[in-house]
């Protein structure tokens, strides 16, 4: 086993782990309804559970099961797709959204608890670093929804054109804008 490899898998994984366990707290929840939240609150408008399932890779019935739970919290809103009466939608209310930022505050506190090791330059090339590995992990829009359930669009520069999930997908998908 090739030392820098482990101790990256190592890393990552321990980021991950802080991550997660942070934004799991602050939600009150675990898993895919955790996930749930944040990738609805990226999307911002409606989106059809269906999306949703196949964004965060869970099964269709599992997912609508996280989406009665958000429902029946007040967090979240569904209805039937005006233009498919099949398909439902799926929305944050103003209580989700609530929620969902401080989601996303726990996450910035567990990365910032655990980047405050590196000076700026260092975290600066690990951003770069980041950018690379990001892009390339990206092989669909549904991975690309999945390796961002727990984004903040705004901070990566979704609309700008920054963020580089968004540039491989309008890469992969020849889009000039429009959403990931």
């Amino acid at each position: 086993m090739d030392h820098d490899y482990n101790v990256v898998a190592v890393a990552a994984l321990a980021l991950t782990d802080e991550v997660r366990l942070a934004v799991e707290q602050a939600a009150g929840r675990r898993g895919g309804t955790a996930a749930a939240l944040t990738g609805l609150e990226a999307l911002g408008d409606e989106c059809p559970i269906e999306e949703l399932a196949a964004g965060l890779r869970l099964s269709h019935s599992r997912t609508v099961r996280i989406v009665d739970a958000l429902v029946a919290d007040g967090l979240a809103r569904r209805r039937a797709d005006p233009a498919d009466g099949r398909r439902v939608l799926v929305r944050l209310t103003t209580a989700g959204r609530r929620l969902s930022r401080r989601m996303l505050e726990a996450r910035d506190q567990a990365l910032g608890h655990a980047l405050a090791a590196l000076n700026e330059e260092q975290r600066s090339a690990l951003a770069e670093i980041a950018e690379v590995l990001l892009a390339n992990m990206v092989r669909s829009v549904d991975d690309a929804f999945f390796r961002c359930r727990y984004c903040d669009p705004g901070a990566c520069g979704h609309e700008e054109g920054r963020c580089p999930v968004t540039r491989k997908v309008r890469s992969m998908t020849d889009i000039g804008g429009g959403s990931e």
